[in-house]
């Protein structure tokens, strides 16, 4: 099931301000996908789905933020960045 219907109901991250809507948001859209383990450090996950996992994620947060996150190499080390930025 490809969920690019539901990406437009995800809201931008825009910093802290929003940012428990967008992780809630966010686990769930990786969910209907099967990629919800992608965020977690100890995934065992093949590599395509880390890379979708993280490619989604960065088309939810603004892109003013991608500065933040342009190093990362996986989608649980995006996560990690951006919940210590703004938790």
């Amino acid at each position: 099931m490809s969920t690019n219907n539901f990406i437009a109901s995800v809201p931008k991250l825009r910093g802290r301000e929003n940012y428990s809507e967008w992780a809630f948001a966010v686990e769930n859209f990786l969910l209907l996908d099967g990629l919800n383990g992608c965020i977690k450090e100890e995934t065992a996950e093949a590599a395509d789905k880390i890379a979708q996992a993280r490619a989604k994620l960065i088309l939810t947060i603004d892109p003013a933020l991608f500065i933040h996150v342009k190093e990362t190499k996986t989608a649980a080390e995006l996560w990690k960045k951006l919940k210590s930025l703004f938790i």
